[in-house]
């Protein structure tokens, strides 16, 4: 049985949502940021980073990073369909798009929610958060694009991980529903998806439905 440690607004959410499409048997380990169950030492020896998700497999491995998490997952249960296999010639696209999401957009979050972190002055934090949100509205409009046409997930008619990893972003943004007001080509994949009786459970697991 694999062991997802999980926090409810973190990136947990894509990889669960991939064990729940392949209806693989797991245990969630809830972790409370609020009292930094993340930074505790048992927790460090796992994922030296702190940060969440890790997975522990069946077979004892320890991954961490929430893409490659995903990847990995959808490897072991190929019979999902929800990566193409190697030699497919939507594979190289479906990497793009995923390493897209998660090395601009889900990066781009960061400033987002913690401007402090950014400079040393607490009275830029208001300025840093406004040009946050910019930014990320400018690299969402990109995957806006990419859903016209065809649409309507990234790979056109097949749903990916990579529609998952994106819904999973599209749910950090404050409040959602103005991204997906703003872009609706992201809204017809976000509610296309949703639709999915695994991806729903996951929503409402994560408190976003």
């Amino acid at each position: 049985m694999y062991k997802l440690y999980w926090a409810a607004g973190t990136a947990a959410l894509a990889p669960q949502a991939v064990l729940e499409e392949a209806g693989a048997p797991y245990e969630i380990v809830a972790l409370d940021l609020q009292r930094q169950e993340h930074r505790r030492p048992e927790y460090l020896a796992l994922n030296p980073a702190g940060l969440v998700p890790t997975l522990v497999t069946d077979d004892g491995q320890v991954l961490t990073e929430s893409a490659a998490i995903t990847v990995a997952l959808c490897e072991r249960h190929a019979e999902t369909r929800l990566m193409p296999e190697p030699g497919d010639h939507d594979r190289g696209i479906f990497f793009c798009w995923l390493f897209y999401l998660t090395s601009e957009i889900q990066k781009a979050y960061k400033p987002y929610y913690y401007p402090q972190r950014f400079s040393i002055w607490p009275a830029d934090a208001p300025n840093i958060k406004a040009q946050a949100r910019r930014h990320l509205i400018d690299r969402w409009r990109i995957v806006e694009s990419r859903l016209a046409d065809p649409g309507p997930f990234l790979l056109g008619p097949q749903f990916t991980a990579a529609d998952i990893y994106l819904v999973m972003l599209a749910t950090w943004f404050e409040p959602k529903e103005e991204l997906l007001a703003m872009c609706p080509n992201i809204k017809r994949g976000f509610d296309l998806a949703a639709e999915r009786p695994a991806l729903r459970r996951t929503l409402e697991a994560n408190g976003e439905l």
